[in-house]
């Protein structure tokens, strides 16, 4: 390259003709290709990095998710975890005369979390007509995946709802195996739910709860970590979305302009008063308040509510409620 950048002094006329001259010329040279390598070299590390920050998480980056993956045939990594989302679109609930889409409050998942040097912990919720509640509870046994609740989240919903919430630990692909065993004692479906682009505006909840953390259609959810630590069967986890170890409220766009709310806040029982008082003044009326874990620690408990109305009136009861709470105050974009 220095033998390259002299022949440009000659190109234009201006080649060094005294020893001291070309001696110097030879040095800026040296300098210069110098310089130049490391520009590109420079120049490929930025390219990689940003290649690499641009690419989205996959299941094969940690060795745990890739046999999950395979079992159900979907799945993503977001940050530590793994979920699986199985939206019960088979069934077209109502409430009264609104007709409630599945990623209101009716989408079954699991989530994985790691658990010692190559196991998972599964935290999961099944979501069940009353009819199929036998059958699930039945092969959850026999599988061997613990039930830790069932109950309702909602009242007055048709046809009625009910929740199970399970966890099992082991082996990943053992574990998946487990679970969808039981998911395929419902009528669940099992294929990857479709991509749903969300076009609805919710620049007025997002004015008060803070920017939407996922909208899909016309629902859009915000989470809500807690503060303090928290541990499930042992093992230590993030207050997330992913692993339902954070509050989520949901907001859906009716007919009319008026907009449905449902939500769980993940609370400590000293909290659970407050909290309540504080959805009831602002016209959310509380339907369930339960456990959905054994051994969480501290333990905690959850409340459900349901209301309709304006989008920005609901918020404000549900900032209410945060307020009370060892929780972020405004909503987080997990993932990102």
């Amino acid at each position: 390259m220095t033998e390259q950048i002299l022949d440009a002094f000659a190109r234009t006329g201006r080649r060094p003709t005294s020893p001291r001259s070309i001696s110097t010329s030879r040095r800026l040279a040296s300098t210069l290709a110098r310089a130049g390598l490391a520009t590109l070299v420079l120049i490929a590390s930025s390219q990689a990095a940003a290649a690499q920050k641009s690419e989205k998480p996959r299941a094969e980056q940690n060795p745990r998710w890739a046999p999950i993956h395979d079992v159900f045939g979907q799945g993503e990594a977001e940050g530590r975890y793994f979920r699986v989302n199985l939206p019960r679109s088979d069934l077209h609930v109502r409430i009264g005369d609104d007709a409630l889409s599945p990623e209101f409050e009716f989408t079954s998942y699991v989530g994985f979390a790691p658990a010692g040097a190559r196991d998972v912990l599964a935290m999961g919720e099944v979501i069940l007509l009353q009819s199929e509640l036998t059958a699930v509870l039945d092969e959850a046994r026999r599988q061997g995946v613990r039930v830790t609740a069932v109950h309702n989240h909602l009242v007055g919903e048709e046809p009625r709802i009910l929740y199970v919430h399970v966890m099992a630990g082991g082996a990943p692909r053992t574990v998946a195996t487990a679970l969808r065993a039981v998911f395929a004692r419902s009528a669940t479906p099992l294929t990857p739910p479709a991509e749903e682009v969300s076009h609805a505006d919710w620049s007025a909840i997002d004015a008060v709860l803070g920017r939407h953390s996922e909208a899909k259609g016309r629902v859009a959810e915000y989470v809500f970590p807690r503060k303090e630590h928290i541990r499930v069967h042992g093992v230590t986890l993030e207050s997330t979305g992913t692993l339902e170890t954070a509050s989520e409220v949901v907001f859906q766009q009716l007919d009319g302009g008026r907009v449905a709310n449902t939500g769980e806040l993940y609370l400590l029982p000293a909290e659970t008063q407050s909290v309540v008082r504080a959805l009831e003044e602002h016209g959310l009326h509380v339907t369930a308040l339960h456990n959905h874990m054994l051994d969480d620690g501290p333990p905690h408990l959850w409340v459900h509510w349901y209301a309709t109305g304006a989008g920005p009136a609901l918020a404000r009861g549900v900032a209410a409620a945060l307020a009370e709470m060892n929780s972020a105050r405004k909503a987080v974009q997990e993932g990102e």
